[in-house]
């Protein structure tokens, strides 16, 4: 594959997640569902929902309907998928709303197994009315239609945080399948047998290695490589093309590494970009925690990268070929 193709996928990948989140319409349906709760709602006392009282007398002057603007625990738990609009209102990812009350991906996708309690409403609709008070005392003349810009930028972020999980996912896919499609060619898997027609869709999590190596393929790390119970090797798999993440994503790699050398100090570590920027190389220079690296991009592109990749890695690491 080369460079371009890679990154033409992952942008072909970001559009169609923009596109088929905003064609699921859910910030309309939630919307929509607020505005016909048709059963009387008390708001009083007012700072019992943590709704400031010049903000409440602020939207009233405005004409605004009270459940557009600030959340009462009963249209919550009538139907939990609002929580969409009024998380939008505060400007709130999802990542920020799970540290205030838990998570909440369940209920704002509407499945039917998530419960929500009186209790975590009650929680949920006293921050969302905090950030949203803030948000209009701190605004010059601030309208619904700024709230609903808000609701759309705050679906970007979380469109976002589910674009780059899935660069990770296919950087993951490609190197995996690379490593266990050359395994194969090379006689050196023990079992399971592998089916190449079902790559990478269908792949075992461990594999037994003729030497009696077990590669074992997880979330963190990515891949390690043990034998009798001694770990020999650990790569972690990084595929973000955006340079001012390389930095965090290593940060990310490196509790791998620290606890692989933690575990055993012979264990070699092995790291896989797709951006090593200046700073970058710096920092892998300084720690020393990793024993080589490698561009994903090269490695997918040129045969002679990848080689070298499987020479350091089978050859030097793990003398097995």
């Amino acid at each position: 594959m080369s460079k371009s193709g890679y990154t033409d996928q992952l942008r072909i990948i970001k559009s169609l997640l923009i596109v088929t989140s905003l064609q699921k319409r859910k910030d309309i349906k939630a919307i929509e569902a607020i505005r016909k709760f048709s059963k009387p709602l008390s708001w009083k006392p007012l700072q019992d929902f943590m709704i400031d009282a010049d903000v409440w007398k602020y939207a009233v002057k405005k004409g605004y309907d009270p459940k557009e603007v600030f959340c009462h625990p009963d249209v919550l738990i009538h139907n939990p998928t609002t929580s969409l609009y009024y998380r939008g209102l505060c400007g709130l990812s999802v990542k920020a709303a799970k540290s205030y009350f838990g998570t909440i991906e369940s209920l704002e996708e509407g499945n039917s197994r998530s419960q929500l309690s009186v209790e975590k409403a009650q929680k949920m609709a006293r921050a969302y009315n905090y950030f949203i008070c803030s948000i209009i005392k701190n605004s010059t003349d601030w309208s619904i239609e700024n709230g609903y810009r808000t609701i759309i930028a705050t679906l970007g972020i979380t469109l976002d945080g589910s674009m780059r999980n899935k660069i990770g996912e296919i950087a993951e896919e490609r190197i995996r399948a690379m490593i266990v499609e050359w395994l194969a060619e090379k006689k050196l898997v023990a079992g399971p047998k592998i089916d190449k027609k079902r790559l990478p869709e269908a792949i075992q999590r461990t594999f037994e290695l003729k030497n009696g190596v077990i590669m074992e393929f997880s979330s963190e790390p990515d891949i390690s490589f043990t034998k009798e119970k001694n770990l020999l090797a650990v790569v972690e798999i990084k595929g973000g093309i955006d340079p001012a993440g390389a930095l965090e994503r290593y940060g990310a790699a490196t509790k791998s590494f620290q606890h692989a050398i933690a575990t055993s100090s012979r264990c070699k570590n092995f790291y896989l970009g797709a951006v090593f920027t200046p700073e970058l190389e710096r920092r892998i220079s300084e720690d020393r925690l990793v024993e080589k690296t490698f561009n994903i991009i090269e490695i997918l592109d040129d045969p002679a990268v990848r080689e070298r990749f499987f020479t350091e890695l089978f050859h030097h690491v793990l003398r097995m070929v």
